[in-house]
């Protein structure tokens, strides 16, 4: 078997090779992330990766998260590697999409046994296609998009005829935690019904298949759809209140998303946004220690870095509340009106990105774009104050917010034409 060995110290790099060779696999070397990525990317790419962390050109973090979200991309095993060793590394990595996480120095006893243990599961995954799985009641279609645990499909519910979204977890691959969090992200789901919000129409969990159906949300991401349509700026306002709105309902029933992006804010084909993707969520009003130690560990951090809040960046995760989504959601705002980010962030460093956003201060609007409306930068400001006391205390609060300055707005418009 073909195994990426991407590490940019030679030392290691010759070490790994020398070992994988006596094995009797076939070493593929990288001295950075950008020749590790194009070696992924060809036709008869190794499909076991040993990536390092950091490295030039472009992180190992970075190819992991860029060969696990390419749906067209064929399975390829991913083994972190750290000198780090650090709780919220191995989390962080596994957020990513790793499958295996290994600290320096590496013993080669246990080295091979992973390697092996890869090899087990790479037999197991079809290399270029997924087989179109059977579930009663729906003639599935397509792929839409895979993860190391699950895929998503599109098909037609036989007895409605609609086309729906269906995400399958690998019951074979998935460990009881994976499984458990698929279990809670259905659990949670279930307890929402808003028409911001991707509605799950129907779910099976056992011992022999795990998937849950939802409407299937056609027109793109938010980003994908600021990109392309070029909305106005009165536009873009309209759909954070209208998410606003999607989140509070969300919060009322004890959910938080914990990983609002643009990404996970899909827009209909009428240009309606809908919130997808409770994947990390959590419960405000259950705690148990089972349901803890699924979700996340105290300490760890959880959610993408671009768009979380200080208390996420510092791993306070037994106390989020709904207004680390309030941030989040303040972020985005931010982003599509401002074109900059709010904190002084290096995207190519997770780690400095994670330590500005815990430790560093949001920059308001006008420092980036002189005039920039001030009754606007007042709402952003308060949505991303660093204290979560300081911040609407809900995000209905934040929408009604959006919802006056639109209407005072409008006001001010039509009283200049009169």
């Amino acid at each position: 078997m073909k195994i990426l060995i991407a590490e940019d110290n030679p030392l290691w790099r010759a070490v790994l090779k020398r070992n994988i060779e006596n094995w009797g696999h076939e070493p593929v070397v990288a001295e950075d992330g950008t020749q590790a990525w194009d070696i992924l990317r060809r036709d008869d790419s190794p499909r076991l990766a040993i990536l390092d962390w950091q490295m030039p050109g472009m992180d190992g973090i970075d190819v992991c998260r860029r060969v696990k979200r390419d749906p067209n991309h064929p399975f390829t095993y991913v083994v972190m590697l750290t000198s780090r060793d650090a709780q919220e590394d191995m989390v962080a990595g596994l957020d990513a999409g790793a499958d295996d996480y290994l600290t320096k120095p590496i013993e080669p006893a246990v080295l091979r046994s992973r390697i092996a243990a890869a090899e087990r599961i790479v037999k197991l995954v079809p290399p270029k296609e997924w087989a179109v799985p059977r579930i009663d009641g729906y003639d599935v279609k397509r792929l839409l998009g895979k993860g190391v645990f699950a895929t998503v499909w599109e098909a037609l519910h036989r007895q409605t005829d609609e086309t729906v979204a269906i995400k399958i977890i690998r019951v074979d691959l998935a460990t009881d935690d994976v499984f458990g969090r698929f279990a809670r992200e259905v659990e949670l789901m279930e307890q929402l019904d808003h028409p911001n919000i991707a509605k799950v129409l129907q779910s099976r969990i056992d011992k022999t298949l795990g998937f849950y159906s939802m409407e299937l949300v056609k027109g793109g991401t938010l980003e994908k759809f600021v990109q392309e349509k070029k909305p106005s700026a009165a536009v873009l306002i309209r759909l954070i209140a209208k998410v606003c709105d999607a989140l509070d309902h969300a919060h009322r029933r004890g959910v938080v998303h914990r990983d609002l992006k643009p990404s996970n804010i899909m827009m209909t084909e009428e240009g309606e946004p809908k919130l997808v993707d409770f994947g990390l969520a959590r419960s405000m009003f259950t705690a148990s220690d089972n349901d803890s130690a699924v979700h996340s560990m105290d300490g760890s951090v959880i959610g993408t870095p671009l768009f979380m809040s200080p208390e996420q960046a510092r791993g306070e995760n037994d106390s989020l509340d709904g207004r680390a989504d309030v941030y989040a959601l303040g972020i985005i705002f931010y982003v599509m009106l401002v074109r900059k980010h709010p904190h002084k962030i290096n995207q190519q460093d997770r780690w400095q990105t994670i330590r500005e956003i815990a430790e560093g201060h949001a920059r308001r609007p006008s420092e980036l774009r002189p005039g920039f409306n001030s009754d606007l930068e007042r709402i952003m400001m308060k949505a991303l104050a660093e204290n979560r006391d300081e911040r609407f205390a809900t995000a209905g609060e934040f929408g009604t917010e959006i919802t006056r300055f639109l209407a005072e707005r409008r006001r001010a418009k039509a009283d200049g034409k009169s």
